[in-house]
């Protein structure tokens, strides 16, 4: 029993430690290479953007576009409105009046985010393909700054960084904060830069990222959870690369945490329908990309699996070592106490103001909302539609 709680702690000290820190060591010693250059001429791009009941962003969200420092000649921006019940269509025509190169399709039933990029695809006829979401908001260079990462031959896909905005904080100057979750995923982005430096970026990120038109993967189910996830992976089983563009900058308002759980237990049932969509990404022959997808996301969605296995092994080998009056074992008992200390301090946590606190209570219900999304993923019947989480909002 002891040599079973030995493997799985050293399994998650891997995960959560040994194989982010080796990676980022590794990726800060790697030579970025050749910088990609500015192709000499830009090609015709066209922006994608699903919305369902975005009345308070999409006017803006047009708008911003529209302000790119992208040649205005090869930008076409497409809006796809997914059975809106608010006025996100108004709004949007409103924005794209007297601009040829905006064009708004309203879909009168809703059939969720996917089944709306798909169709949005199939009309377009541009070779790079940029998508984003409604209520993101991009610095005026990085449409440019996302084509140019494409220059390289054999990269399929540029994937930018989101920056999630503080409160109160000014849009386009915020890049960081305090809160858990900034510090979550600022080590996020560390990690995705290392990967891409080394190998390839493990999907992308649904707010900022551009593909090569051929790369979109029209075969995508229109019940996926994380498509942006599922989308990158697939480019890189055609051969080719996700570039990580750390300067390619996107912000959006940081989630409400109030309502975070649902949105958690979503991506979490979403993640294991990914590994079911992106398996064979796992096969030995992707080598380093092989590793790091097991490493860097199927480990850490087996996370609150493995930790519920230790706490029932070492609660075990307690009540079995004090059945037979053989002692207390040291290993056992200290997983339990740091189980119900970590509880204790996601519980309290919620009345303080402590950072690590904080930090202690994010790690809890991101691995507690992981198993719920497993559940969920079990039970089946996921829909490629929800309700967006709503975002505090700042200035800017």
């Amino acid at each position: 029993m002891l040599l079973l709680i030995t493997v799985l702690l050293l399994i998650l000290g891997y995960t959560w430690v040994l194989y982010p820190a080796g990676m980022m060591l590794a990726g800060r010693r790697r030579s970025a290479g050749d910088e990609p250059h500015a192709p000499c001429i830009w090609p015709e791009i066209t922006v994608l953007v699903a919305a369902h009941n975005e009345e308070s962003h999409i006017a803006d969200r047009v708008r911003n576009l529209l302000a790119s420092d992208y040649p205005a000649d090869r930008l076409f921006v497409h809006v796809g409105i997914d059975g809106s019940t608010d006025r996100t269509e108004a709004c949007a025509l409103e924005a794209a009046a007297r601009h040829a190169n905006v064009t708004v399709t309203a879909f009168p039933q809703r059939r969720g985010k996917v089944a709306v990029l798909k169709d949005l695809v199939a009309r377009t006829n541009t070779g790079v393909l940029v998508f984003t979401d409604a209520n993101t908001v991009f610095r005026a260079d990085t449409i440019r700054k996302l084509v140019t990462g494409l220059s390289d031959p054999g990269i399929g896909c540029a994937c930018g960084r989101l920056i999630f905005v503080a409160p109160g904080s000014s849009v386009l100057q915020d890049e960081g904060g305090e809160s858990p979750e900034h510090v979550y995923w600022n080590l996020e982005t560390r990690l995705r830069a290392a990967e891409s430096r080394l190998d390839s970026c493990l999907g992308t990120n649904g707010a900022v990222y551009a593909m090569r038109r051929e790369c979109f993967w029209n075969g995508i189910p229109e019940n996926t959870v994380v498509d942006d996830f599922a989308l990158g992976m697939k480019v890189r089983q055609q051969g080719l690369k996700v570039l990580f563009v750390e300067d390619a900058l996107a912000y959006e308002d940081i989630p409400v945490t109030s309502h975070e759980w649902k949105r958690r237990v979503r991506i979490g049932a979403g993640d294991f329908q990914a590994l079911r969509l992106c398996g064979s990404c796992l096969l030995p022959r992707y080598g380093l990309f092989a590793w790091s997808f097991w490493s860097h996301k199927v480990l850490r969605w087996l996370t609150p699996l493995v930790i519920l296995a230790v706490v029932l092994a070492a609660g075990g080998d307690v009540i079995w070592r004090a059945c037979c009056g053989s002692g207390l074992p040291g290993l056992s008992i200290a997983v339990l106490a740091v189980t119900a200390l970590a509880l204790s301090a996601a519980v309290v946590s919620g009345c303080s103001g402590c950072r690590w606190l904080g930090l202690v209570r994010h790690f809890v219900v991101m691995q507690a909302a992981l198993f719920v999304g497993f559940l969920r993923f079990c039970r089946g019947g996921l829909v490629g539609h929800w309700e967006r989480t709503p975002r505090a909002r700042g200035k800017g």
